[in-house]
């Protein structure tokens, strides 16, 4: 048999959930295991298979990349397009954010951060 919905006040709902100003990357941050061999073990099988996709493709990346950066730049040369500086200034300010997200990340789990450039490595270099 079913069960009855429970009578719900949306009136104090939003006194009762508090918003948090943590992203959802802080969130998942601050679930990682503490523990210093789980995270070595954790952060070498991640960069290990990160590493085997970026040597499997990265070559084709690197060529596609390349490639429209030259076909962009002959683009704008004839007038085809216009760079509109100032949002790429704006867009470059908020990347700012992201690299101090992922300094204070590497201070905080710093045997999850080695693990992963080892496994990075060691994944590139077996691919």
């Amino acid at each position: 048999m079913a069960r009855p919905i429970p009578d719900i006040d949306l009136r104090n709902l939003s006194k009762e959930c508090k918003p948090t100003d943590e992203s959802f990357f802080d969130d998942a941050l601050g679930k990682v295991p503490k523990n210093r061999s789980k995270d070595l073990i954790l952060g070498t099988i991640s960069g290990w298979l990160v590493g085997l996709g970026v040597a499997k493709v990265g070559k084709i990346a690197a060529f596609g990349l390349g490639g429209s950066v030259i076909i962009l730049h002959y683009a704008c040369e004839f007038g085809y397009i216009r760079v509109n500086w100032d949002r790429i200034r704006d867009t470059i300010g908020k990347s700012q954010q992201v690299i101090e997200k992922l300094q204070r990340f590497v201070k905080k789990q710093s045997c999850y951060s080695v693990g992963f450039v080892g496994g990075f490595f060691f994944g590139v270099a077996s691919a």
